[in-house]
């Protein structure tokens, strides 16, 4: 039996997310999950996916980064694992509740940490509202990480994305940290 399918044992604060740039944003969501984890005495886990969900569907956004330099960048913030999934139709299927449960089997989950757009399930149809509404439920404590803003607009992969191809590579290095310590 593989690993990847054996139940975490230890209590585990796990950040969910695409975190596609690993921007100051992402590394926000991660540094308190680690924090948290830290301070419980829990495992600290990075849940991705290794390609983007759009891709799928259609074309997915170009890439900041590659798998390999995500998980650099996030065991460089203290993370002990990182299970980045292929995301597939299966996976697209889900019901938010579904994906709770997924979560639930690979985990001894007690903390939920993410952004305050994350989204989840199928067509994005679960989000920070449900996640709060189903803990109770599935016994986990939820953690928002609240937007990180620059110059007045909230960091985002896609605002990098369009910093890049308007050729404004300074402001598309602050926002993935680059020569910045705001995270």
């Amino acid at each position: 039996m593989r690993m990847d399918h054996l139940k975490l044992t230890m209590p585990s604060a796990v950040a969910l997310g695409m975190f596609d740039g690993m921007h100051i944003g992402h590394r926000r969501v991660i540094s308190r999950t680690v924090e948290i984890a830290k301070e419980q005495g829990w495992q600290s886990v990075v849940y991705t996916f290794s390609n983007h969900p759009r891709s799928v569907f259609a074309q997915a956004p170009e890439p900041l980064m590659d798998a390999v330099q995500r998980e650099a960048v996030m065991r460089s913030l203290g993370v002990e694992r990182v299970d980045m999934v292929t995301f597939d139709r299966e996976m697209a299927s889900l019901s938010p509740e579904a994906f709770l449960e997924s979560l639930t089997a690979r985990y001894r989950l007690c903390a939920i940490v993410c952004g305050s757009d994350y989204t989840f399930g199928c067509k994005g149809a679960g989000n920070v509202d449900l996640l709060r509404e189903l803990a109770p439920r599935f016994g986990y404590s939820l953690y928002v990480v609240p937007f990180v803003m620059l110059e007045g607009e909230k960091v985002s992969s896609t605002r990098i994305r369009e910093a890049l191809s308007r050729g404004n590579s300074e402001l598309a290095d602050k926002m993935l940290g680059k020569n910045c310590q705001t995270y």
